[in-house]
């Protein structure tokens, strides 16, 4: 479906480009209809590359923040690691939700804890 949609959006470019080609009225309908339009597509334009921008620069800090990886000698074993009790992105206390499962009450991420299970 996405391939016929592609072929027939590049069909009817091209014919519209021929079209602007080798009309006259269109060309002066097209001459005339950028010289109004231009600072509306100039400031789209604008707004456009600015929104991309300021997506692109989150989503890099974002992921550097949230991918940290270790140096190879500083990397934790099983038997030193501690019991998690708040939450690593925000460092709000973590919710139980049920054995086992814990979520951040801010980022709403879920965890797994290795405690031992508990009797009532």
């Amino acid at each position: 479906m996405v391939g016929a949609q592609l072929i027939v959006n590049v069909t009817l470019a091209l014919w519209l480009y021929n079209e602007y080609l080798h009309n006259p009225f269109m060309q002066t309908y097209m001459s005339l209809l950028w010289s109004v339009i231009w600072p509306e597509v100039t400031v789209a334009a604008g707004i456009l590359v600015g929104v991309v921008g300021s997506l692109a620069a989150y989503n890099r800090g974002h992921l550097r923040r949230l991918i940290k990886v270790p140096p190879q000698g500083m990397a934790p074993r099983a038997a030193n690691l501690a019991a998690i009790d708040a939450c690593p992105f925000c460092d709000l206390p973590l919710k139980t939700i049920s054995e086992g499962r814990l979520q951040c009450r801010n980022c709403r991420r879920y965890f797994k804890s290795n405690l031992p299970k508990v009797t009532a």
